[in-house]
Order: structure tokens, then sequence, then C-alpha cells
């Protein structure tokens, strides 16, 4: 196994240079909190290692009273087919000073150890993923690529086929695993799509983590909204979300007294105003109807 230990922190009084030409540092052994003598060997390694070696490396030999990896500017490369580098290597792997991750929270971290064959197993994991995710977005249709847009909040109705794809596409260039997870997946995708539609119209509508149709709560949570959708017992309401979807109906929702209630100084007067419910207009209230008149022009009131 090859591993790269590499210098991380940059010192700005020193212009941002991790270390000078000639400078070193020494990474030494030290008493943990438990009052122990960190080496890194765990007691089957000392065992083997040190017939290897002809060492004695338990952690009260005097071999670790001078043991040292010297740093320098430049990144150290070890081979664990060595057993001497395989000290090295176990010594380091969870010093205190050294970090296996750029994603590991380490205080006093000023290396980073690297594992060349671990860091080759992720990037083909990573390629895999990309190779599958391209192949499920080869399948997709013009409509599935508008839904799946919709899913990772990107409205995509009124755009072209063209950059639907393109926008698409970098998305799963970019994020293959999400891609997979959120889409190709997701079981709840389609009623997931249905839902981001509604919020985009306004027949839902989601203050925070509250999802509302007209006055009514139907989920403090995503999970619950869809639950909401997919319940036996409310299938009336989404056929109504529905058909406003598809018509393109323009949902005019009024506001509950509640929400009503911060637009005056004086709530109490709201009291005796009924909850409103929502009244479904045919059409874009912006032109004219069939009929030629301007609906945009006409009072709507919302009756209990």
């Amino acid at each position: 196994m090859r591993v790269i230990l590499r210098p991380t922190n940059k010192h700005m009084w020193a212009n941002n240079v991790v270390k000078y030409k000639n400078c070193y540092d020494y990474l030494h052994v030290y008493y943990t909190r438990s009052g122990n003598i960190y080496t890194g060997l765990a007691a089957e390694d000392e065992e083997r290692l040190g017939k290897i070696l002809g060492l004695d490396l338990k952690k009260s030999s005097p071999y670790w009273n001078n043991f040292n990896v010297r740093v320098g500017a430049t990144d150290i490369f070890l081979d664990t087919e060595d057993p001497l580098d395989e000290v090295k290597y176990l010594f380091l792997k969870n010093h205190k000073r050294v970090k296996t991750s750029l994603f590991e929270h380490k205080a006093n971290a000023d290396y980073l150890l690297i594992n060349k064959d671990e860091e080759a197993k992720r990037e083909n994991l990573l390629n895999k993923s990309k190779v599958d995710a391209i192949f499920e977005f080869k399948k997709m249709s013009l409509s599935d690529m508008r839904k799946c847009l919709r899913i990772f909040g990107q409205s995509a109705e009124n755009v072209s086929g063209e950059l639907v794809e393109n926008t698409l596409f970098k998305i799963i260039e970019a994020n293959p695993e999400t891609f997979m997870i959120k889409w190709v997946n997701n079981k709840n995708r389609e009623i997931e799509v249905i839902l981001e539609q509604a919020i985009s119209r306004n027949i839902i509508r989601r203050n925070k983590n509250i999802y509302k149709f007209g006055g009514d709560v139907i989920g403090y949570s995503t999970q619950e909204a869809l639950d909401y959708l997919e319940n036996p017992k409310y299938q009336d309401v989404k056929a109504t979300i529905l058909s406003s979807i598809d018509s393109k109906d323009f949902l005019v929702v009024p506001e509950t007294a509640a929400e009503e209630s911060s637009r005056y100084a004086d709530a109490s007067k709201l009291n005796s105003k009924p909850i409103k419910k929502p009244v479904v207009l045919k059409g874009d209230p912006r032109v004219e109807d069939s009929d030629g008149i301007d609906i945009s022009k006409l009072s709507f009131t919302g009756n209990e």
C-alpha cells in the first residue's frame, strides 16, 4: 500500500508558505489522556513487526524514546510493503497531528495522510456511479427530464428541450450519486414532482417546514406532505391539485384569519372573519377569456 504524508497548514506570517526549505518538523510519540504512550501499534502489530525487524516494539521499549518521523516542506512517501514504513504508517494513522481525510475534524492536525490505494478505490466508485447515472439519463424522456429538474428545485416547464437536457446533464455530472438517490432509486419521485409543481403554482403554500392547501395544514415536513397526498383518505384533495396543475388554473388562495392578523394592529377585529376557501378560476387572470371579458377586473369572494 502506498501512502503519502502531506503538510497542510500554511502560515500567513510566513507568506503563506507551509515550510521553508531546510526547515523540519518532528512527529514524536506522546502520552494520551489515559496516561498511556501513543505508538499507533496494536499488540499483534508489536509482535509481528518486532520479529521481522528484530526490535522490541512494545510501548515500554526504549526504542520509542528516540523514534520520530521528520517532515520537511515536501511530501513523504511510504510503502507498507517495507516493515519500517509500515511502523511509520501505523504510527501516523491515528496521530493527534495527522488526519486521514480532508473532512476529518481534528483541531491540532498539521498533516494529511493520503492512502493512494483507497483514494483510487473512491475515484473508481465515483466513476462507476457516473457511468450508471449517465446510463439512466440516456433512458429518460424529455418529460422525465423536466420532472427530475423540478425535484432538484429548478423550473423547466417553459424552457427548450435542449436547455433542459443540458442543465440536467450538468447536475448529473457533478452529483451522480444524488441523481441516483433523488430520481433513479426514489420510489416517491412522482408524488414529489406533484408537490413541487403545486408549490411553484401557489396551489400548495410552503412556509419553512409547514405545507398548506388553502387554510388546511397538510404537513409539518416534506415527508408528512408527501404522506398526506398518498393517503387514500385525501385522494379528492390530490385530484383537485392535479386538475389545477394539468389545466394550468390560477388558484386564488385567500389568507386565513391568523395570517391576515399580521397586517392589522388590532388582531381582535379578525375574530369574526370566516376562513375563506380557495377559489379556482379557469384561465389566466391577466388576459381576456373566450367571451372577451377581462376577468382581472372582476371581484371574487370565497364562500363558506
